[in-house]
C-alpha cells in the first residue's frame, strides 16, 4: 500500500508544482515532468521487471536532461506533453471503445508542440498548467473516490509492479469510467494554474 501512496504523492505533488509554478520553475519542472512521463510510459509498455524499470528510469533521466539543453526544445516538449494529454483525454471521452488513443495523443501532441514554439510564453504557462493538472486530477480523483481499488493493485514488496499496476488502473479503466469528470477537472485546474502563473509574472 505504501507504493500506491508514493505513486499518488509523486504524481500529485509534481503535477501541482507544474500547474501553479511551471513558468517560474520551467527547467526544473520540465525535467521532472519529462522524467515522469517517460517513466510512466516505460512502465505501461513493459512487464515491470527490475531491468525494464531501470531502463525506464535511465531513459527518463536522459530525456529530462535533454529537455534542458535548449529552450525551444523544452517549449516544444511542454506543448507536446500538454497536447498529448489533451488528445488522450479527449479521445477517451469521445471514443468510449478505446480506439487509436496513442495515435491521437501523438498527433495532438505534435500540433500543440509546434504551436507552443510560435507562442512560447503563453504556452509555457498554459502547457505547464495543463500538464500539471493532467497529473493531479486523475490521481487525486482516484485517491479520493477509489482508494480501495488503488490499494488492491499494490503488489506486496514490489514497488515497480505496484507503480505499473496503479498507472494502468488510473490511466485505463478509471480514466475511461471518469473521463468527463477528469476532463472538466483538468480544464478547470489548468485555467486556475495558468492564471496563478500569469499573476506571478
Amino acid at each position: 500500500m505504501e507504493y500506491v501512496i508514493l505513486y499518488l504523492a509523486v504524481n500529485i505533488v509534481l503535477g501541482a508544482l507544474a500547474c501553479f509554478c511551471g513558468k517560474k520553475l520551467f527547467y526544473l519542472l520540465l525535467g521532472a515532468l519529462v522524467f515522469l512521463a517517460v517513466l510512466n510510459a516505460g512502465l505501461s509498455a513493459t512487464d515491470a521487471s527490475a531491468a525494464s524499470v531501470a531502463v525506464a528510469v535511465v531513459l527518463g533521466i536522459v530525456a529530462a536532461l535533454l529537455s534542458k539543453l535548449a529552450y525551444k526544445v523544452g517549449v516544444f516538449i511542454v506543448g507536446f506533453v500538454a497536447g498529448a494529454c489533451l488528445g488522450y483525454l479527449g479521445a477517451v471521452l469521445v471514443l468510449q471503445d478505446g480506439g487509436p488513443l496513442p495515435a491521437i495523443a501523438l498527433v495532438v501532441g505534435v500540433l500543440s508542440g509546434l504551436a507552443a514554439l510560435r507562442w512560447a510564453d503563453f504556452f509555457v504557462r498554459a502547457g505547464t498548467a495543463w500538464a500539471g493538472a493532467s497529473f493531479v486530477v486523475p490521481n487525486a480523483l482516484a485517491a479520493v473516490t477509489s482508494f480501495e481499488a488503488l490499494a488492491s493493485h499494490a503488489v506486496s514488496g514490489d514497488g515497480a509492479a505496484s507503480f505499473e499496476a496503479v498507472f494502468a488502473f488510473v490511466s485505463g479503466d478509471f480514466a475511461a469510467a471518469n473521463a468527463t469528470t477528469i476532463l472538466v477537472g483538468t480544464v478547470a485546474l489548468a485555467i486556475v494554474g495558468a492564471l496563478v502563473q500569469a499573476r506571478e509574472d
